[in-house]
């Protein structure tokens, strides 16, 4: 283990002299090159403070642009079609539901007049549609559009989760702000319905895949998408019906795509951008010793995992239904999953590449109701190479093993321009070197990493060995779970790739606990078979959760309200009241 010790100390010695060297109050380092800036950057200056002296000072200013920097683009701007969670951060500027969240995670009602009733059996849900609201189109918010929405989600085009849609029956419009949800069975997390509306004007559901919708949506946010110039930026402009009147403060807001959190953290200290999107653990000794800089997280509220994504199919085939048809020849293997699990060492990744300022991860619902804790898994070298041993891989000269003319020899895929993740891999290329497997590096944009189904999308059509991001099962955990571990969810032809069962992982039992989970409203019970699925998912191993991530960003001070939620709308919360202050 010498050479991995070494690597991890050269990590720790470079990341602290970053620390050392960043943005201060008294020097600043040499500014790297930095991408062109939009044409409308002139306008992310402050408004200018005011001389009268009966002005409150802390009352919000209008005007002026924020700049959000982020090392991803989206891919997608439609709910229903966005995979990756970048399309949902910046959907949510956009698009707006009957039921939401507020910042600390509870359900709130949005745009219904209050959360829905129920009935009696648990089988009708009645929503009332607050008046005078219109999409950012200007047509007016109905029960049609409700209608519209469920249809979206449960077409064939669709990659959201379907989890409670599919067992609505009916939805009947008595008048135009009346919902009238139908249900086939009791479905227990029903607030996580019609979290998001999808507009009848967005288009024709068979070509959902081309609608302009899905580069410029149409919603009832706070924003409104006036350009998108791939590869650089989106610039959001005020939505002319927005419901609060006088909001939002600001003119506009931009999303400056970046080549990597590094030249972020550089914009950031420089005062070139106001907010970085999705920062690291590994980064607060920077943040801490930047001027002019704050940051704002979930922690752990968030149940998010940083892991590895095993494929249980043959790489070689596309989108493969059935895994023992078409096996991979390597990872199809448990004791080959265990094997791996035992030669990494999460509390050592933990400690020197995130400084010890996160949790090792155990188990897919590390918090919430319905938390499972686990326990840690064991890091041993020496079970890790019996278990190789004993299922026949025998190591060949150069150490790596083989078996039947197979070379032991696995790509992991990340998306780049993230440092921290580059880190981990070579890290992981150490400790599973030293169990005779070869694990080489093979990242991509996170445009290739996270595309969808009609992209071909690596994730979507199994196009991988194991996969390196970030994952969690939400506020509720049954679209989470649904949508990730249920086996109705694996990418395929015949489902149009449906679903984020990347791993084409499929458990009966694991089926069985999800669809019960989903149809009792009994907490204790619901929670029993959850932390059911946690405990054979960790069996399984279609994962592996190295740790559990915090929701980090970091802003400018002078942005006044900016908040991070633990729910799925992350940092674009309470946009509408953002403000700079003069």
């Amino acid at each position: 283990m010498k050479s991995l010790k070494t690597l991890l100390f050269v990590f720790m010695a470079v990341s602290l002299l970053l620390a050392a060297c960043s943005p201060a109050a008294t020097s600043q380092p040499e500014q790297p090159a930095q991408p062109e800036q939009p044409a409308q950057s002139a306008a992310t200056e402050a408004p200018k403070p005011s001389d009268d002296p009966t002005v409150d000072p802390n009352a919000p200013v209008l005007g002026g642009t924020v700049i959000i920097g982020s090392a991803q683009e989206p891919t997608n701007l439609n709910p229903v079609l966005g995979t990756a969670t970048i399309d949902g951060s910046i959907s949510a500027f956009f698009s707006e539901g009957l039921v939401g969240f507020d910042v600390n995670g509870a359900y709130v009602p949005v745009l219904a007049e209050a959360l829905p009733t129920v009935s009696d059996d648990g089988l009708t849900l009645t929503y009332k549609i607050k008046p005078g609201l219109k999409f950012s189109n200007g047509d007016p918010v109905a029960c049609a559009d409700v209608q519209f929405t469920k249809d979206a989600i449960t077409s064939d085009l669709s990659g959201a989760s379907t989890s409670g849609y599919k067992d609505i029956s009916a939805i009947e419009c008595p008048d135009d702000l009346t919902v009238i949800v139908k249900m086939d069975a009791v479905f227990a997390p029903y607030l996580n319905l019609f979290q998001q509306l999808i507009p009848r004007a967005a288009g024709d559901l068979a070509t959902m895949d081309k609608w302009e919708f899905n580069r410029a949506p149409i919603g009832t946010g706070p924003w409104i998408v006036q350009e998108w110039q791939a590869g650089d930026h989106l610039t959001l402009v005020k939505n002319p019906y927005y419901r609060e009147e006088g909001k939002p403060y600001l003119d506009s807001v931009i999303i400056k795509i970046l080549p990597s959190r590094e030249v972020g953290m550089q914009l950031l200290g420089t005062g070139e951008i106001t907010v970085l999107w999705d920062l690291t653990e590994a980064d607060f000794p920077t943040l801490n010793n930047m001027d002019g800089v704050t940051y704002a997280g979930a922690y752990y509220g968030s149940g998010e995992n940083e892991l590895l994504a095993f494929n249980f199919g043959d790489p070689k085939v596309d989108a493969p239904s059935d895994v023992t048809q078409a096996p991979h020849p390597i990872l199809s293997d448990l004791k080959v999953r265990q094997a791996i699990q035992y030669a990494i060492d999460k509390k050592s990744i933990v400690d020197n590449l995130l400084y010890g300022n996160v949790k090792v991860g155990t188990t897919v619902l590390p918090t919430g109701t319905f938390a499972c804790p686990l326990p840690e898994a064991e890091f041993n070298m020496e079970k890790a190479k019996a278990l190789l041993d004993e299922v026949g891989w025998t190591s060949g000269a150069d150490g790596i093993r083989e078996k039947g003319g197979v070379r032991m020899s696995l790509k992991i895929s990340t998306t780049t321009g993230n440092q921290l993740r580059e880190q981990t891999e070579q890290v992981l290329v150490e400790m599973l070197k030293e169990i005779g497997i070869e694990l080489v590096i093979d990242n991509v944009p996170s445009d290739v990493l996270f595309a969808g189904w009609d992209a071909d999308g690596m994730r979507k059509h199994g196009k991988f060995d194991i996969l390196l991001y970030t994952t969690g099962p939400g506020n509720d955990p049954d679209s989470g779970l649904f949508s990730n571990y249920h086996s109705a969810r694996i990418p395929v032809k015949e489902n149009d790739g449906a679903g984020n069962n990347f791993s084409r992982y499929s458990n009966p039992e694991v089926d069985k606990w999800i669809d019960e989970a989903s149809m009792t409203t009994d907490i204790a019970k619901r929670k029993e078979y959850y932390c059911n699925v946690a405990k054979q998912v960790n069996q399984d191993i279609p994962r592996i959760f190295l740790y559990e991530r915090l929701l980090i960003n970091g802003y400018r001070t002078n942005l006044q309200n900016f908040q991070v939620s633990s729910s799925w709308i992350d940092f674009t919360i309470d946009s509408q009241n953002w403000w700079l202050k003069p």
